[in-house]
């Protein structure tokens, strides 16, 4: 399973990259052609229907869906996994449907409620949007079952494939439709993304003999399984949209510009969280719930531990290149030129919130990975009660550290929250399938501090105590991302001279890899 797993994690990070860096062609595309205008208000506030269902229902789907077909599976039931996919695929359509027509027909007091200040021109246009975009809830729907489906199968490409896919549709949009028919061609591009992301995964899902008939035979244990474990992921979803809701009001009395250099902080943090964690915590799920169904307990417990080894080794040091050398890291993504309106007084906000959300990098890993042995074993409620027990701490931390540390107390607040889901977590997963850490658990952690802290030293001596001032802002990012690429170097060099036997596993799968290639 270990060389699977792996290259599942090489495949979903190389592509979760890709994806990132098209999402900002197209995000740079939106700013350079619209700027900041009340037409791009207007589509930010329509989108943020799909948007919010993009983030919940594909996650949920697959937390929910994946344990169900996976277990089918795995007992080698073939024709009841075809039989609950038709089942869940016309109740799923079914639902959304009635949805985006219902939300297309109250699509004015929904802007209204959302943005109530918005009239005129501006509530019109809105609405026209919204109305453009609400048939995008049954693509996304589709696209969480179609995933949920594949990943089952251990098919990560097609799932990845088809959000790069919605990416470039929206890019597509810009010179084929914005000149003629203006923002709102965004808008049509943004709902044929999503069902160009639906689209790509049909063929894949029938070459494995998956059928698309309708079939309302509802009435059956797998569905009401679903059903039951779909209330706890609700509340679990709209939990975590409430640490949003909560933050804004923590960090508002703080002052100007502490809520953008927050949210800037959090967005670079959470670039490493979608690249590097989602690359284990997303392929290891069907192997789990494989494990669990065959009641092959050790060797779940030894893919948790192997996942957890690969993102110290790849999350601690990117931890600690945050804790360190924040403001340079924010530069390469945030400042550009002398005339950017990220100034350094920005960047000195943001850089100081991002050192304190720097702490809870690992943490909020292993809360993923932890949470995903739960989904496997069927268990969807002791994670939202935790979750619900964390959001408590996140809120009494953030208001009690804003006192001393200002907008950095909230950041410290969530890595803090972070911290406590993930042990209560590890504690309650142990008490049900034993201890999960070996020795090779804490040799590999000790290891990758120690590589981690030569790394430090030699990157912030660099990039603080030479004098950069007057130096052209390209030879500074240049010479930022050289510093970073020969700390990682520097980093890979110690681990390999402390002999840690994953960094060795993979230059053998690489070399093996290279000596095919040759032959």
């Amino acid at each position: 399973m270990a060389p699977t797993l792996l290259r599942s994690a090489a495949l979903i990070m190389v592509m979760t990259l890709l994806a990132r860096v098209i999402g900002f062609v197209r995000e740079t595309l939106l700013a350079h052609q619209f700027g900041v205008t009340f037409a791009v208000d207007a589509y930010k506030v329509a989108y943020s229907i799909p948007q919010t269902l993009f983030l919940f229902v594909p996650g949920a789907l697959n937390a929910i869906f994946l344990t169900s077909i996976k277990g089918l599976l795995t007992e080698r039931r073939s024709e009841d996994a075809v039989r609950l996919f038709r089942q869940m695929l016309t109740l799923v359509t079914f639902l959304y449907l009635a949805l985006a027509v219902l939300g297309y027909v109250f699509a004015e007091p929904i802007t209204r409620l959302i943005a109530p200040t918005y009239a005129g021109a501006e509530l019109a246009l809105t609405v026209q949007m919204m109305r453009i975009m609400w048939p995008a809830a049954v693509f996304i729907a589709l696209i969480g079952l179609f995933q949920a489906t594949l990943n089952a199968h251990e098919d990560f490409f097609w799932p990845m494939l088809g959000g790069i896919l919605n990416s470039v549709i929206v890019i597509a949009a810009y010179p084929l439709l914005v000149p003629s028919l203006g923002i709102q061609g965004v808008a049509i591009g943004t709902t044929l993304g999503f069902a160009a992301a639906a689209l790509t995964m049909l063929l894949p899902l029938r070459k494995r003999r998956y059928s698309f008939r309708p079939s309302m035979a509802w009435n059956n244990a797998e569905m009401r399984s679903i059903g039951e474990r779909f209330v706890p992921i609700m509340i679990g979803s709209s939990v975590t949209q409430l640490t949003v809701f909560l933050e804004k009001y923590m960090v508002t009395p703080l002052g100007e510009g502490k809520v953008s250099s927050l949210t800037y902080a959090n967005t670079f943090f959470q670039l490493p969280m979608s690249i590097f964690v989602s690359a284990f915590a997303l392929p290891i799920l069907p192997y789990l719930v494989e494990y669990y169904k065959k009641k092959e307990i050790q060797k779940m417990k030894e893919s948790l531990e192997n996942s957890l080894q690969y993102l110290l080794i790849l999350i601690i040091p990117v931890s600690v290149a945050m804790l360190v050398i924040p403001e340079p890291l924010l530069s390469l993504i945030f400042q550009w030129g002398t005339s950017s309106q990220f100034d350094a007084h920005a960047l000195k906000l943001t850089g100081y919130a991002l050192f304190f959300y720097s702490f809870g990098l690992m943490f909020l890993a292993g809360r993923d990975l932890f949470t995903r042995a739960f989904y496997a074993m069927e268990n969807t409620k002791l994670p939202v009660f935790v979750a619900v027990f964390s959001i408590g701490v996140f809120f009494a931390a953030g208001m009690a550290l804003t006192r001393t540390f200002d907008h950095g107390g909230i950041a410290l607040g969530a890595s803090i929250s972070a911290a406590t889901n993930m042990l209560l977590l590890g504690w309650l997963l142990r008490r049900r399938i034993g201890s999960m850490l070996s020795r090779r658990f804490w040799i590999t952690l000790l290891r990758t501090c120690i590589a981690s802290s030569v790394m430090a030293v030699i990157i912030r001596g660099v990039l603080y105590l030479w004098n950069w001032s007057g130096v052209h802002w390209v030879i500074y990012k240049g010479a930022v991302i050289f510093v970073i690429g020969f700390g990682a170097v520097i980093y890979g060099l110690l681990l390999i001279a402390l002999k840690e036997p994953k960094v060795k596993e993979l230059l053998q799968k690489v070399k093996a890899k290279v000596y095919r290639g040759d032959a």
